[in-house]
């Protein structure tokens, strides 16, 4: 038997060392081995009703997926039970909006978060249509909070498919109230919503779109709220909000009428307020102006304004839509405004430009007292709105000389000199009566 001498000893057992260590390395990432986001909330103590809570809706197995990028805003356990929040009353679909509503999808560390205050779209998609709802981030002071009230206690918690931020309450998915109070330019309007007992209704169930006036909107308005009752400040309110949610992006190029939730008109109507969009810039009423539009909520969208909206009657829509500028001169000319912005109630079946250009050969023929004729007979006493137009003749204020309404085959009007018009856009409500816009001007049977 041939003994090895000590070296020759020492070369082979390093090149079994070297050979077994290559071997192992094969088999080894190059970096230590980090969890996924769900395999990090199931291992620290800190998370346990957390990690319950996406078992519970179904989300740890997204989490779970090393090939996925996230963002987790990770409340403690202790923030779970100073949010009040019991797993066992709250049902799976509503804890997981809640729990998407921490998630991003994609995965943000804190040096990804630019200074001052931003915007981040969360996986919750419970904003109308389907709208993902964002969260207000201010980095700013060497702290990150969330949606002004949660502060980031633990940042960058490193996960192989992502970042985790550790959080001091939880995320409640935002209403419109929510929204308004988060921003901070919107005290004023907060108040009035608060004293009105209209903060229940923007904050509840329901689909809306509000025209917020900022702090200083109210300002420039002058409105001592002092000053206003509870009832007028409540229809106020009402005015700037409507009973669907409407989007920036959903407003059609040029006029558009919508209705209100203040019925203060004759009749107790709903007002009309008229949006106009040209270019991107939506206004409203022809004075407020939208400079932060599409401000999502879970109940609806906020548009930021810059004026207080202000009630509009029949003549101040008139003048103020595109489409009628015709009649608002004839009116001007026949010394028909003061009449028409008295307290009526009136219904107008007012002519668009088209009309009244069509009709050109025919009232370029007529003296000034008839044109003022042919105006009075598009108006009818009374606020008749459009499910209430009957057919049969009513009068005008032309005299004895009525006008015959159909509505049988769409909504239709027969003139004294016997042409049908179509009533093409109805019910524009103002203070003192409604308009009903129409195709063509309307001839008595005699001038």
């Amino acid at each position: 038997m041939r003994i090895l001498s000590s070296g020759w000893t020492a070369i082979l057992l390093l090149a079994v060392f070297t050979f077994t260590s290559c071997d192992d390395d094969e088999d080894r990432p190059n970096n230590p081995v980090i969890g996924t986001i769900s395999d990090i909330v199931a291992d620290d103590t800190r998370f346990s009703i957390l990690a319950s809570a996406l078992e519970q809706a179904s989300l740890d197995d997204n989490l779970d997926v090393a090939t996925r990028s996230f963002t987790v805003f990770a409340p403690t356990d202790a923030a779970f039970q100073a949010s009040g929040i019991d797993l066992n009353s709250v049902s799976d679909e509503a804890l997981a909006n809640v729990l998407l509503y921490h998630v991003l999808g994609a995965s943000v560390r804190s040096p990804d978060i630019a200074d001052g205050t931003s915007s981040v779209e969360t996986l919750n998609t419970t904003g109308p249509d389907g709208v993902a709802l964002p969260i207000r981030v201010d980095n700013s002071g060497g702290s990150i909070s969330l949606n002004n009230t949660i502060n980031v206690v633990e940042a960058n918690v490193e996960a192989v498919n992502g970042v985790i931020h550790i959080i001091d309450n939880v995320l409640l998915p935002p209403s419109i109230l929510d929204r308004a109070r988060i921003d901070g330019r919107f005290n004023t309007l907060i108040s009035a919503l608060e004293r009105t007992g209209l903060d229940d209704v923007v904050a509840g169930d329901g689909t809306f779109t509000v025209f917020a006036p900022t702090d200083a909107a109210f300002t420039e308005a002058n409105i001592d709220l002092a000053n206003v009752t509870d009832e007028d400040l409540t229809n106020l309110l009402l005015y700037h909000v409507l009973g669907a949610t409407v989007p920036a992006g959903s407003i059609a190029a040029g006029d558009n009428f919508v209705t209100t939730l203040s019925e203060i008109g004759p009749n107790d109507t709903a007002l009309s307020a008229l949006v106009n969009n040209t270019d991107g810039t939506v206004t409203i009423n022809d004075d407020a102006t939208v400079v932060v539009p599409n401000v999502f909520a879970t109940n609806g969208v906020v548009h930021a304004i810059d004026k207080v909206m202000s009630y509009q009657s029949i003549v101040d829509f008139a003048v103020k839509a595109q489409g009628t500028s015709s009649l608002e001169a004839a009116l001007a000319g026949a010394n028909l405004v003061d009449a028409l912005s008295a307290d009526g109630p009136f219904t107008v079946f007012a002519p668009t430009d088209l009309a009244f250009t069509n009709a050109e050969a025919t009232i370029e023929t007529l003296e000034p007292g008839q044109v003022a004729n042919v105006l009075r007979y598009h108006v009818v006493p009374g606020n008749v709105q459009a499910g209430d137009i009957m057919n049969g003749s009513v009068g005008t204020l032309n005299g004895d000389q009525g006008i015959t309404l159909n509505v049988d085959d769409g909504a239709k009007i027969i003139d004294g000199a016997g042409n049908t018009v179509d009533i093409i856009l109805t019910d524009i409500q103002g203070t003192n009566g409604v308009i009903h816009l129409v195709n063509a001007v309307l001839i008595p049977g005699s001038l």
